[in-house]
């Protein structure tokens, strides 16, 4: 049957028709929809499964594979910064392998639409020797899904499939099967200690030689299965063009764009590769481009002189997939002479482009305001983490992004380096539980001085909402866990009375200042987005602007810098009625001329 499907959508109803009954692992834009697709079909057709987000990357794989050993069916999705996470994990699984079938899902984010790298998740793949599957459509993704999980149980080795944004946000007509009766693996381990807890030096050698002896047997089934069908189809020419994932389609239009016939063989397995079998073939040609993204995964095994790709910088270094960069490419090859087919946007230089926000209403917007209010910027130093609440950026509440959890250890190195300024580190509640606590356990025994600021709404906000484990199971609560790690903790229960927040923190710069180690504040908020708390959280106190009090001090536009607040025509503050959701934050502090005043007519 057909289906219009998006293409996370796709890989989750192929691992439902894959028979895995095992699916882990954690949000993070593009990939988050695939494990909330498998609880949806869970529900909708009552299937006897496990789909459950883990703490962390890590955390889930180690599930999955663990319910791959005892002969189930299972799948971790992550995204591509979060298989760093789980790489550790990732390195020995490679080695040890499997009996049941494990696909790890890595989505790819070329151009850094959501993410802080453009890595390639198919070196990862290369890098731990195990076969990579790289989906061009979301057709592809759906078919290699199911044949990624059978390729896993027949060489018993984690299998790779790494979508990259454009395939897994896509949406196309997919053929899928019409009827499918789910009859999952029983599991059972079966004990074997010198695989399963095979220990350094003797045990890994030997795992080591048969990950090797698996790889040459993966590279003929590539020919044979995948590539032998793609070359048998070529015609040979003045170039060849080999293709992974999106560079497939986007080949395909730019050559038809620029009226260049030539042959382009889909590479869906770009590790292992048979080189040999593949340079062969080069010999009907000219010269060979190899399109892929984000990096030369295909180039560096098949390097020739008659290649061309990244590393001579033929393609594109740095950006996702665009035809642009294909024409360019044919051009640097003498192969194209024509005129630019792919003009820049019109509109690019007149529309300034506007930088993501926190949503109307956000605490956050009022927790970032109130610690600067208290600790002055000038006097200190603000690391950050991954997640919505990054966007206090835009307040100048944020000086330091790098990864989940860095924001604590970055305090504790920020303490050491310069302790004469205040260190106030923020971090999500999801975040904190992902990286969090072994930074914060460090800090405590190293006696490391910073306020760690965890801002606790419950909610896996910027990726989805999904629920993080504090709101699935009470018993795990932060506090608890914090003051577990040995540090200083304190609760404070958001309040639209900003008010109120800058007393905490003002109570909060006390105990830093007496504090001989760090002190963590966990501050109770919700989110605006939540439909189970927003609705209770909101006080519905709209506000207007009393103009002749506005001095246009921009106080309001860039250090709170909440998205309904702009200048009208009259160089004052007014606020947009569409955008304002009645959270009232405004009222107090914000304004030093008290120009904010409560609407009563919008009230009512």
């Amino acid at each position: 049957m057909k289906k219009t499907l998006m293409g996370n959508e796709a890989i989750a109803l192929g691992l439902v028709h894959a028979d895995v009954d095992m699916v882990s692992g954690y949000p993070g834009t593009p990939s988050s929809e695939i494990l909330t697709t498998v609880q949806k079909l869970q529900k909708q057709q009552d299937l006897e499964l496990y789909a459950q987000w883990a703490t962390n990357e890590k955390v889930g794989f180690e599930v999955a594979y663990a319910g791959a050993i005892a002969g189930k069916r299972t799948a971790a999705t992550m995204k591509q910064v979060g298989l760093n996470v789980a790489s550790d994990a990732l390195m020995s699984a490679s080695y040890i392998g499997n009996l049941g079938g494990m696909l790890l899902v890595s989505a790819d984010d070329p151009g850094f639409h959501s993410s802080q790298t453009e890595q390639d998740s198919r070196v990862f793949a290369k890098f731990a020797k195990i076969p990579v599957l790289d989906p061009a459509t979301p057709q592809d993704a759906y078919d290699l899904t199911r044949y990624g999980v059978d390729l896993s149980q027949e060489f018993e080795i984690p299998v790779m499939l790494r979508p990259v944004m454009r395939v897994c946000h896509a949406r196309q007509i997919v053929e899928v099967k019409s009827e499918h009766d789910f009859s999952p693996q029983k599991g059972e381990f079966q004990r074997d200690i010198p695989r399963w807890a095979g220990v350094p030096r003797a045990g890994r050698f030997k795992q080591g030689e048969q990950l090797l002896e698996r790889v040459e047997k993966l590279e003929r089934y590539n020919w044979e299965h995948l590539l032998k069908p793609e070359f048998d189809k070529c015609k040979g020419g003045r170039v060849l063009i080999l293709a992974g994932g999106t560079g497939y389609g986007f080949a395909k239009e730019a050559l038809e764009d620029m009226g260049i016939e030539a042959d382009v063989v889909k590479v869906l397995m770009p590790y292992p590769l048979p080189v040999e079998k593949i340079k062969e073939q080069f010999a009907d040609y000219e010269k060979v481009l190899v399109v892929e993204e984000p990096m030369p995964c295909i180039e560096e095994q098949v390097m020739d002189p008659k290649v061309h790709g990244r590393l001579d910088k033929t393609m594109h270094q740095i950006d996702e997939m665009s035809k642009v960069y294909i024409q360019e490419a044919m051009r640097k090859l003498g192969l194209y002479e024509g005129k630019d087919l792919y003009p820049a946007n019109p509109f690019k230089e007149q529309i300034p482009a506007r930088p993501p926000n926190l949503c109307p209403g956000c605490p956050h917007r009022d927790v970032y305001y109130s610690i600067m209010k208290v600790f002055k910027k000038k006097k200190s130093i603000y690391p950050s983490d991954i997640g919505c609440y990054t966007l206090g950026i835009n307040q100048g509440a944020i000086d330091t992004v790098l990864c989940m959890g860095g924001s604590v250890s970055m305090a504790s190195g920020f303490a050491l380096a310069d302790p004469d300024k205040y260190v106030v580190a923020t971090i999500g509640d999801s975040t904190f539980f992902h990286g969090g606590i072994p930074p914060l356990i460090n800090a405590v025994y190293q006696k490391h001085k910073f306020l760690l600021v965890v801002l606790d709404n419950s909610v896996v906000a910027m990726t989805g909402r999904q629920e993080p484990p504090q709101r699935q199971n009470k018993e795990v609560d932060i506090v608890k866990v914090a003051e577990g790690c040995g540090a200083s903790t304190f609760e404070y229960v958001y309040d639209n009375d900003m008010n109120k927040t800058v007393d905490f923190f003002k109570r909060m710069k006390e105990e830093y200042d007496k504090a001989d180690g760090p002190v963590v504040a966990v501050v109770r908020e919700f989110c605006v987005l939540d439909k189970e708390k927003a609705s209770e959280q909101l006080p519905g106190e709209f506000v207007t602007v009393n103009e002749d009090d506005c001095v246009a001090c921009d106080q309001c536009t860039t250090v709170f810098n909440c998205p309904p607040m702009s200048y009208n025509e009259k160089d004052k503050i007014e606020i947009d009625p569409f955008l304002c959701v009645g959270c009232g934050a405004c009222l107090n502090v914000v304004c030093p001329t008290d120009a904010f005043v409560l609407d009563e007519k919008r009230g009512k």
